[in-house]
């Protein structure tokens, strides 16, 4: 059984370290990106949905929106306005197989643009609480957020809202450390209000901000046996076995 999730594979940016500290690199890596590529890394198109933007299909407010189709010339305009070429950048992962892909191949897109870029593998028991530590200046790192609860507030104020941001804290899941009041405050009235073109119009224009490289959505991948009957899945809690039955 394979099934989509609310969830989302993204590179965080740090937008208070160089270069990403600039909106045209962190817009400049977005438009570089050719997202089939880490979607096929992960295991192709039945199992990852290439995404440009912050929230995953299915939760209010959702709208396919992509401003960021590959354009590499456009992308090393932007890096070369920006005075930013040349300068190192670390990529940080975990030490999974598929995470190191996919890093490597971001490493890749940072060359193309003219960066001096290396990749730093953690094991993945430490590696998601030091990305989310500002103290470690990690300039971009791989990470994932499978929701919460199944709210679109989860992903556009859990992940990028100001209150996420808990400087030097090893439990911040603002990663970039993107904050924009006005955009939280616009969210807030949206949800209250259940207006989904409200909460899109945020999506949009935290997408255009560009606090991350959104990647793609994965899918959920559930082996059981021909004897498994009554098999329901959830997006947010996943196979719900207490709904099967095995004959």
């Amino acid at each position: 059984h394979i099934n989509p999730t609310f969830a989302l594979w993204f590179a965080p940016l740090n937008v208070h370290v160089a270069p990403f500290d600039d909106p045209r690199v962190r817009r400049a890596l977005n438009l570089a990106i050719d997202r089939r590529a880490p979607a096929k890394l992960y295991g192709g198109a039945e199992l990852a949905s290439p995404t440009c933007q912050i929230l995953p299909p299915g939760l209010l407010g959702y709208v396919p929106y992509c401003p960021y189709a590959p354009d590499l010339p456009q992308a090393r305009a932007l890096v070369a306005a920006s005075g930013t070429a040349g300068q190192r950048v670390t990529v940080v992962t975990d030490d999974s197989p598929t995470a190191r892909a996919i890093g490597t191949y971001l490493l890749d897109v940072l060359g193309d643009l003219g960066f001096v870029a290396r990749l730093r593998t953690l094991s993945g028991a430490v590696q998601f609480n030091y990305i989310q530590n500002s103290a470690n200046q990690v300039q971009i790192s791989l990470t994932t957020w499978y929701a919460d609860y199944p709210s679109p507030t989860n992903f556009l104020s859990g992940v990028f809202g100001c209150a996420a941001f808990r400087p030097n804290s090893s439990a911040s899941p603002n990663i970039s450390g993107f904050c924009d009041p006005a955009l939280d405050a616009a969210l807030a009235v949206a949800v209250a209000a259940g207006d989904a073109d409200g909460i899109a119009a945020v999506d949009r224009a935290m997408t255009d901000a560009a606090p991350a490289v959104p990647l793609f959505n994965p899918r959920s991948i559930d082996v059981v046996s021909r004897r498994v009957g009554h098999f329901v899945f959830h997006e947010e809690f996943r196979w719900l076995i207490g709904q099967a039955w095995v004959n």
